[in-house]
């Protein structure tokens, strides 16, 4: 499958994508949630367009969640070997060429459009265009670009507005941007019909293109958590995280992966609302807050560590678990080592915090397997019987994927473990501590009020 062919479906294709799809669903991430899936138009011409806030990993969230040919667009800088573009083609991407390519490079636009046609007027097929242009680990929507604006447009024009085109907009959410075993949320709005802007375009293609890029970008932000704040930015972007027991208390509902965006986002807008029409409340509690975070550092917590005591029972059965359990960590830890290094070094390696989840996708995806495989294969020359080799195999992975629960368990553990110390031998600072999540509690209680419209 190369550039000519792109859109069509492809068995080497299907079943490389098979294998990437279990290890991005049921390996990578702890759980991948899709909202309102219902707004994915069964039939029509598509063009998807996510915010962008995680590298490779936000195209294979629409890769993974809906069922369609995917063709997605990219810079064309990624193409200019010959091999890497042979690559790129495989997997369904296609250049798109920008002034700063160099004005030359913008006559080979033209081929690409062809292309994009060919896509767009394929109901088996949607393509897939990241409308901010560029990756930016921050919760918020970055100004959107024309390109998709344009390529929607000109494609209409390409057929004699026959296509009946629609963008539907898509809000991608990461509980974490660079760990194993975070939470992906991929939420779908509703798709916005090209053909209501075709008289607009018709009499001035530029205004047009505005007024498309600006309801998408509505649109958009109704999907994510959107913290439209530089001042404030770090103190709702924490209130999101600290408030959010509390307010999910406040509705009478508990926190779960599907509803933990609605939640957040909900905090987000109320504190915007207040910062727009009390902003001293938001400039009191910001200082509160800040105060607070930089003490959570201080005493290496996370933001999410209850600052109470924990249950020394529960503590004593989690030890006697992970000790009771340890020898298993051991044989998965010493079995796995060398792919867990790999895994380990390509997120220390690249410099772009948004480039270290991809990366690690992409080697842990390729080395488990692949050495596991190997491990089994070297050992069955030294034993008599191969099932042995072959249930050498089969706990290599289980044992791997203990490790991983291993490892977070005894995180939680030592930070809860930290608390208990930090009660014994600090202990005023820790009720000062209590108090300072007191009031912030208290102070969130009266500027964030929950409104049903927003959940």
């Amino acid at each position: 499958m190369g550039f000519d062919n792109i859109e069509k479906w492809s068995a080497t294709y299907h079943c490389l994508k098979k294998w990437v799809k279990f290890w991005h669903d049921d390996i990578f991430y702890r759980d991948v949630v899709v909202l309102h899936p219902e707004n994915i138009p069964k039939k029509g011409h598509l063009i998807f367009t996510p915010n962008h806030q995680n590298a490779l990993m936000d195209a294979l969230a629409l890769l993974f969640t809906v069922n369609r040919r995917m063709v997605f667009m990219a810079r064309s800088d990624i193409f200019k070997k010959k091999i890497i573009a042979s690559i790129l083609y495989f997997l369904r991407i296609l250049p798109i060429y920008r002034i700063r390519d160099g004005y030359d490079s913008l006559k080979k636009n033209k081929r690409s459009f062809q292309k994009t046609v060919d896509v767009l007027t394929s109901e088996e097929c949607a393509l897939v265009i990241l409308p901010e242009g560029s990756h930016a680990g921050i919760r918020r929507l970055r100004p959107l670009k024309k390109g998709f604006a344009r390529i929607a447009f000109q494609a209409e024009e390409a057929t004699n507005y026959s296509v009946n085109m629609q963008i539907v907009p898509v809000g991608i959410d990461y509980s974490d941007y660079e760990d194993f075993r975070s939470v992906l949320t991929v939420h779908f709005g509703k798709p916005i019909a090209v053909s209501k802007y075709y008289d607009q375009y018709k009499e001035s293609p530029a205004v047009a293109i505005n007024a498309i890029k600006e309801e998408l970008s509505e649109r958009i932000k109704e999907l994510i958590i959107h913290i439209e704040t530089d001042e404030y930015y770090d103190t709702f972007d924490s209130l999101r995280i600290i408030y959010l027991d509390r307010f999910a208390e406040r509705i009478n509902t508990e926190v779960t992966n599907k509803n933990k965006l609605f939640l957040q986002r909900a905090i987000v807008n109320q504190l915007d609302k207040c910062l727009k029409t009390t902003p001293e409340l938001i400039k009191d509690i910001d200082r509160k807050v800040r105060s607070y975070t930089r003490k959570i550092k201080q005493i290496g917590l996370d933001l999410d560590n209850e600052i109470t005591k924990p249950s020394f029972f529960r503590l004593l059965l989690t030890f006697i678990g992970l000790l009771v359990t340890f020898p298993v960590y051991v044989y998965g830890f010493v079995n796995n080592l060398i792919p867990i290094i790999l895994s380990l070094w390509s997120k220390r390696w690249i410099k772009d915090p948004q480039f270290k989840s991809s990366f690690l996708y992409v080697v842990s995806m390729l080395s488990f397997p692949l050495l596991n495989i190997l491990q089994a294969i070297i050992l069955s020359f030294f034993i008599n019987h191969w099932y042995w080799a072959l249930v050498y195999l089969v706990s290599l992975p289980l044992s791997g994927f203990f490790v991983m629960y291993y490892h977070d368990t005894t995180g939680k553990f030592l930070k809860k473990l930290r608390v208990c110390y930090l009660f014994r031998k600090k202990k005023t600072f820790m009720e000062n501590m209590e108090k300072d999540y007191r009031d912030i509690m208290k102070q969130a209680d009266e500027i964030i009020r929950p409104e049903a419209e927003e959940l």
